[in-house]
This record gives C-alpha cells, structure tokens and sequence, in this order.
C-alpha cells in the first residue's frame, strides 16, 4: 500500500496538469494529452492511483468536520478560535469549498481512467474500470449526503462546456452510486492492497448507505454479505481499533492510508489536549504545539456510560511524554473549562508524526447496521441481540455491571438503544451528524443543545463561487 500511494502522490498532480493542458491548449506540440497516456495497464493503474489520492482530502479532520463537529459530541475548545465554527452554525457559503474541489477532483480522475482504460487491451480491464466507478460513486455519496443534489458526470470533462452542468437530483445520484457499487461488489475481487476498494468494501458501503437512505431491507441484504463472509472479526481489547500497530487489522474494512514520516495522520493531534502558553505547551503531551482543535461535549461525557470503552475514549488525564514525569490532570491546566479529552486516537509521537490509518468503516458498524436494520425489517427476530450485544461485551471489556446484554426489548426502545450504541461505540469516527440526520432527530438535539441551527441547515451550501461561476447551479434554500 506504502507503494500504492507513492504512485497517487506522485502522479495524481501530474495527471491533472496534463487535464488541465488538454483543455487550455489545442493540441500542444510538446505535451502529453491525457489520451496519449494510457496505452497499458500499468498506466491504468497509475490513473487509478492518482483517484484515489483525493481521498486524503475528504478523510481526517474533514470527515470529522461533517459528521461530529456538525453535531452533538464534538465542539471546539475553548483555547481555539481559527476555525469555521461548525459547532456554532456560524460558518458562510464558502464552507464546503474543499469538499466540492476535491471531491469533483476524483470524480473526474475516475472517469479518465473508466473513460480511457475501455480503449486499451488487457486481461483485467474490466476490474479497474469497476473499481474506478466504484471510487466515484464513493466522492459522490459525500457530495450528496452534504449538499444533497449535485451535476452528474459519467464521463471526463474534455472542455470548458462540459463543466457547466445543472444540478442532478439527490435520487439520481444514488441510482448512480447504487448501480456503480453493485457493479464492484460482482467484479470485484474479495481482497485487494489495503487502502483500494474491493467487492467486499462494495459490501460494506452499500449497507451503510442504503441504511442512511432508509432502505432497512438492502442494509440488512448487504451489511449480512460482509458478515457471513466470515473475513471479519472484533478486536479482542476496543483500544488496538486505532493503534497504527492495528493498522489494516481484522476489524477494518476500509482504511486511508497513512505512513509516519511519509503521509501522517493528523488526527491524533487535532485530539490531543492543546495547553495554554507555558510550561505544558510543547513539553508535557508531545514535544511540539499541539493544535488540540476538538473537544468532547459535556452532553457526550454526561451520557457516556461507564464501561472500558468510555476510559479508551475520553481522559481527563495523561502522563508525561518521557513516561517518567509523571500525571497532568486536565484540571491542572484549564480549571474546570476543558475537563476531558479525546484519547481514543493518541498516538503521541514526541513531533506528532502519526501512521495511523483513518477507518472509513470497520465491521463493528457493519455489525450495528444488521441489528438495526433486522429491528425494523423482522423486530421479532432475537439475531439483532446477537449482533449488538457482541460490541457491547467487548465495550464492557470483563466488568459484568457495565453495558449488560439487552433482551426483550420493544422495537422502539431497540431502535433507541442501537442508535445510542452508534453514538458511543463509533463516537469521533464521522457518523454521528448522518445518524442523527437520517433519523429525523438532528434539529431537536441540536436546538436542545442551545444552538441556533434552522431547518435549511440539513443541507449544507453549495459553494458560493461555484453558483456564480455556473449560471446552472442553483444554491441550496436558505443560503
């Protein structure tokens, strides 16, 4: 996968420089068009690469930003105001700027290489155009999923006139992506290099989007494929979910790929606890600044049950970095106004040069889907219990007072009690805001928060530069 990516980086801006030349210059005299690059399957391959290199730009802190500080469980610490607010509903139209160029990024990358590779020869063509419709139908679920409608393209943007499309409607998109990752999950190979989507990462998507959508029958269909592959395990101990050690494990079905020194992850030090000026600052938690960009809510640390999981999670406490100095308490520091933080991703490098992997799904939500899903398609049927108790032993890691088994619950307490089990078990893991969206509770959690957050602001804007840019946008109401 180290190799997959160097690839990625290195040909990915190199791809998009010859696009660009395509479109600017008619036919260059002394450069490669994008056409006259692909003569093999090893320049498939290469294309391919360069794709799923957007992946970086819409994983990590972004995928946070949508999904946890959108919502409830995450806010921004009081030391932190460089950011877009998006714990306050304060942010302006520009806010989804980077999500829709990167995004729109891959999606025209992809369909370079489905657009091109169909012209060469090769024995496994047919395998690479599906993964790369399978990596666009991925980009499109979080542009639609955000900002609900937006242009479709099938096919490379070749000239000014092309990029000028209307805007698609949600339901289209999701024919697109449905049609594009079934496709994946009956061309696809079961096994793949980490980080590359492969029939059974096709699986697992389908479940979660077809749960998000409210198809509680398909998520079951598909959430029940991965499961019965039987390739997938727990973790035995919740903490190694996110060591990089762990990294590609038994549990993750589909991780971005990072290399410390080479592609590092950013996330444990947007966790981290960032100190006031002083001795603490760039000595005591890592041996540089910690930028500390996110916080636990006092709703998230009043409501977490206590069990093992809850310790692996938040801490209101951490020792020395020299493992020798000894405890801080986060009371020492900030007096009671940043009780705890979150530790569930502490990879605490001395310069915060982090390999650990950014999990897109891992088969504990698989798990969460099925029950869910089974709840409301068969609620009689007691595997749901199965599924969910299966995380909530592990949650409990051997106190047998914590987090007990659930039993004969209703369908509506059911309903409640695995939505909340989501919340705890994949908590600052992107999923939170779509859960709570998908279920109609967003706004009333929100607003009972004490945010001001209206009812347009399901959606998010379509970035202002870009309506103004295509006189065939059209803005999202409200903004």
């Amino acid at each position: 996968m180290k190799n997959t990516f160097k690839y990625s980086l290195l040909f990915g801006p190199l791809l998009f420089v010859i696009s660009c030349q395509g479109i600017l210059e008619e036919n260059p005299p002394s450069s490669i068009s994008i056409s006259s690059f692909y003569k093999s399957e090893s320049d498939a391959l290469i294309g391919l690469y360069g794709a799923y290199s957007n992946i970086y730009d819409i994983s990590g802190t972004s995928c946070l930003n949508y999904g946890d500080l959108n919502a409830d469980d995450l806010v921004i610490p009081p030391l932190v105001s460089d950011l877009f607010s998006w714990d306050k509903f304060t942010y302006n139209s520009e806010v989804t700027i980077n999500l829709w160029s990167s995004c729109f990024s891959g999606i025209n990358k992809a369909n370079e290489v489905i657009f091109y590779t169909e012209k060469i020869d090769f024995a496994n063509k047919a395998a690479i155009i599906s993964e790369a419709k399978a990596l666009r139908a991925y980009y499109y679920f979080q542009l639609v999923q955000v900002m609900g409608g937006v242009p479709l393209y099938e096919t490379p943007t070749i000239g000014f006139d092309a990029i000028y499309a209307s805007r698609a409607t949600a339901d289209e998109i999701y024919n697109m992506i449905f049609r594009d990752l079934k496709d994946a999950v009956s061309k696809l190979n079961s096994k793949s290099n980490s980080g590359r989507i492969n029939s059974d990462v096709a699986n697992a998507l389908l479940a979660r989007i077809y749960l998000y959508k409210g198809d509680y029958q398909n998520a079951l269909t598909f959430a029940k494929n991965v499961i019965n592959l039987g390739r997938y395990d727990l973790f035995a101990n919740y903490a190694d979910i996110f060591k990089p050690s762990s990294n590609n494990g038994i549990e993750h079905i589909f991780q971005v790929q990072n290399l410390s020194g080479e592609r590092n992850s950013s996330v444990p030090g947007f966790f981290g606890p960032r100190a006031p000026a002083g001795v603490y600052r760039t000595s005591f938690w890592a041996l540089t600044d910690v930028p500390g960009y996110y916080a636990p809510s006092a709703q998230f640390i009043a409501e977490n049950p206590t069990s093992y999981r809850r310790s692996v999670t938040i801490a209101d406490k951490y020792e020395h970095i020299d493992g020798k100095t000894g405890t801080i308490t986060m009371q020492q520091v900030y007096g009671g106004k940043f009780p705890y933080y979150i530790s569930k991703f502490d990879d605490r490098k001395a310069e915060l040069q982090s390999g650990e992997n950014f999990s897109i799904i891992r088969y504990a939500d698989i798990l969460l889907i099925a029950a869910e899903a089974q709840n409301e398609v068969d609620p009689i049927n007691i595997e749901k219990y199965t599924w969910i108790n299966r995380i909530r032993q592990r949650a409990r890691n051997g106190v047998s007072t914590d987090l007990p088994n659930l039993a004969n619950l209703s369908q509506a307490d059911f309903r409640t009690a695995v939505l909340e089990e989501r919340r705890f078990e994949l908590a600052f893991e992107g999923q939170r805001a779509w859960d709570l969206k998908r279920r109609g509770l967003f706004l009333q959690k929100l607003r009972a928060q004490g945010n001001t957050v209206q009812d347009y602001m399901l959606l998010f804007p379509i970035p202002d530069t870009q309506v103004k840019l295509n006189k065939n946008l059209v803005q999202n109401p409200g903004w």
